[in-house]
């Protein structure tokens, strides 16, 4: 492959357009996340995890619910400028929490791509790393296993309902997945401008590239298994093309903390369950996605494989993609940006994902 213009050394961010801010971020501090008030915009929201991102999900408030870009990080000022020299753009400053300087880019299908160096970083927020008993290996001894307070964590409404009082512990941004009109194409550009390189290939059933997992090229240091994942949509899915997948977030505190947030969140009674729980086939996650206010799609993940530059890439095909190693069935809304009184209609409408796929029928 050519050499790229630039390596991007991580992801950092998502950045919507909605309508309602507050209802967001209700939803997000239900999510695990933490909101940034310092310098913050009044017409904006921003939320950090407990790791060292300025933040890891911004939305300005807008006429209409919108992704807008994924934020990507690059550790020198010339890839930058290589960077803004390719689409003719400008070398903009970050804003007054992220800082640094950033480029604004777009890809094959239009959706956007904003590209920073020199970000401010925060003081990581210190929680503690449960240590777990396993069948095999037990380092635990007179202490017991609590992620809060035990039963005190349960509250009860004004209806006798129970609710888990505590949610996740987000720590970063660890990827997003787009949906594209042209698989090769998208995956060539993101190794072309932003340096990523492919962990497995998706074969689709007529034996082309349907899409891929890559990640960053970080030499010799750990990368995720995928830092974006690659989906194309056959032609008559064009509605689709050029449209936000969803954003996973990884947890802080392993398979405790994906649990703990799936009963919180589901307790509320306010959200829409989209998959999980389960663990992926490719990356390996333990995997809770869920709807937002605005129809999109957010994800819980934790305990993701990790690989050097040097770990070479592998075929498999989409079927396997998603039935994954356990857990439930994906919905065939699984991976579209609807509004949430849309999704039960188009679940109807559309048949079951791997059925789908496995008799060529399209969206």
């Amino acid at each position: 492959m050519t050499q790229p213009i630039a390596k991007v050394s991580d992801i950092i961010f998502v950045r919507f357009q909605l309508r309602d801010l507050g209802a967001q971020a209700k939803y997000l501090e239900d999510f695990g996340m933490i909101a940034v008030t310092e310098n913050a915009d009044a017409n904006s929201i921003y939320y950090r995890g407990t790791g060292t991102d300025a933040y890891i999900y911004t939305a300005q408030k807008g006429d209409a619910d919108a992704f807008i870009a994924a934020g990507y990080e690059v550790n020198t000022i010339e890839e930058l400028e290589a960077l803004a020299a390719l689409q003719g753009a400008e070398i903009e400053n970050g804003d007054a929490i992220i800082g640094g300087k950033m480029v604004r880019l777009t890809d094959p299908d239009g959706l956007g791509v904003e590209v920073y160096q020199g970000v401010n970083k925060s003081n990581p927020i210190d929680e503690s790393v449960p240590v777990l008993n396993s069948g095999k290996q037990k380092k635990r001894l007179n202490e017991t296993q609590r992620f809060g307070n035990g039963a005190d964590e349960w509250e009860i409404d004004s209806a006798g309902n129970m609710r888990y009082a505590l949610p996740s512990s987000v720590m970063r941004l660890g990827h997003t997945a787009i949906n594209v009109s042209n698989g090769p194409v998208s995956i060539q550009w993101y190794h072309d401008v932003l340096g990523m390189i492919v962990s497995d290939n998706i074969i689709a059933p007529d034996g082309n590239v349907g899409g891929a997992f890559i990640r960053c090229d970080n030499g010799d240091m750990p990368s995720d298994h995928h830092t974006l994942n690659v989906v194309a949509l056959p032609p008559e899915a064009e509605p689709f093309h050029g449209t936000f997948g969803h954003a996973g977030f990884e947890l802080e505190k392993s398979l405790d903390d994906l649990m703990a947030g799936h009963f919180h969140m589901m307790t509320t009674g306010k959200y829409t369950h989209e998959w999980g729980i389960g663990r992926h086939l490719l990356g390996s996650q333990l995997y809770d996605y869920w709807r937002d206010p605005a129809g999109f799609i957010l994800e819980h993940w934790t305990d993701g494989d990790l690989m050097t530059a040097d770990k070479p890439p592998q075929d498999i095909s989409f079927v396997d993609v998603v039935k994954g190693q356990y857990g439930p069935t994906p919905h065939s809304s699984f991976n579209m940006s609807l509004p949430l009184e849309a999704v039960d209609d188009f679940r109807t409408a559309v048949p079951n994902l791997v059925e789908l796929v496995i008799k060529g029928g399209s969206l």
